[in-house]
């Protein structure tokens, strides 16, 4: 994509972008407008996203013209066995410094021949009734698709939801889960419920469950708690990026992740939704990709731990990768 969001002024011409998001359970939105770079994201409401760390949110305001063109640039594509030389060495990293668990995310690039990025779009959209599924065709943040399957927050009037989402093997698969998804999947739980706690009252925690995702399925606890209304946007702050895209201890991860990954993230496990003075529906990016020239750029990732196998992880990623990949 880009590599630092850099942009040159052409708002004498009449651009806009082109907007389609639907919300689980709700209907198809589709707006134009303008994608603008925000300096205080508390104070905005409306749509927005954010690249993976919450350094750069951009904000969505309706029927305005006049948009940027950004500089965009095809991100790096890993061979299968550059991906495998490469989380090998990313493990015995783990090892050599104790971290729990990192994310390692590659790119699959896949040519968009058969569906356009609309017919894809209303696709996913019929494939995933309980996912959030969106289509940004922007002139200054590109073109990006996704449905992903996690919430971030959902917080009305005070009262709020959220998941820890980890854990993954095929939807196929029916035998019982690993040490290695259940305890990784732990790591995010205890992650999250610690923050919840410093932030929230009357927390509520669910039982281990499986939450379908398409090709995959995933180990989640449910959470429910209340907010005051001056601690949404700490709260929001602290639980992105929660371990599930990061890594666990988080700073460590995310210095692993920064030292590893041979490309930039982008708005890929940044956060994705809809921000209103009463309430806040917010999605982790995760199952999305970037289109450039016809061929659609996805981002995958998988936990891996200490123990993990790099050869299992790339299969992890191939599976994830059939969520957007449905053609």
């Amino acid at each position: 994509m880009y590599r630092s969001f850099n942009c040159y002024d052409c708002s004498s011409l009449i651009l806009q972008t082109t907007l389609r998001y639907r919300f689980p359970g709700k209907s198809i939105v589709e707006q134009k407008g303008i994608f603008q770079r925000l300096t205080n994201v508390e104070d905005f409401n409306g749509f927005f996203l954010s690249d993976f760390e919450g350094n750069n949110f951009y904000g969505f305001v309706e029927n305005g013209v006049g948009e940027a063109v950004g500089d965009f640039e095809k991100p790096i594509v890993l061979s299968q066995s550059a991906y495998t030389d490469l989380a090998t060495e990313f493990i015995h990293y783990l090892q050599d410094i104790d971290i729990g668990k990192a994310i390692l995310s590659r790119i699959k690039a896949v040519t968009l021949d058969v569906l356009t990025k609309e017919e894809l779009f209303y696709q996913l959209e019929k494939n995933y009734p309980t996912a959030f599924v969106y289509l940004i065709d922007s002139p200054s943040i590109g073109t990006w698709i996704g449905a992903t399957p996690e919430t971030l927050v959902l917080i009305e009037d005070g009262v709020g939801k959220t998941m820890s989402l980890a854990g993954t093997k095929p939807s196929s698969d029916s035998t019982e889960w690993g040490r290695k998804e259940v305890e990784e999947q732990q790591m995010v739980t205890d992650f999250i419920r610690s923050i919840l706690d410093s932030y929230c009252a009357h927390v509520e925690q669910s039982e281990r469950k499986e939450l379908q995702a398409g090709p995959v399925k995933h180990l989640v606890h449910h959470f429910g708690f209340k907010v005051e209304q001056k601690k949404e946007w700490k709260l929001i702050k602290h639980l992105h990026p929660t371990p599930a895209v990061s890594g666990f201890p988080r700073n460590k991860a995310l210095k692993c992740i920064a030292n590893f990954e041979p490309h930039e993230r982008n708005f890929y496990a940044g956060m994705i939704g809809m921000k209103a003075p009463n309430k806040t529906h917010l999605f982790v990016n995760l199952r999305c990709g970037q289109i450039l020239d016809n061929t659609l750029f996805l981002y995958v990732g998988g936990g891996l731990t200490q123990k993990s196998i790099a050869q299992h992880e790339w299969e992890e990623t191939e599976n994830k990768a059939k969520t957007i990949a449905i053609f």
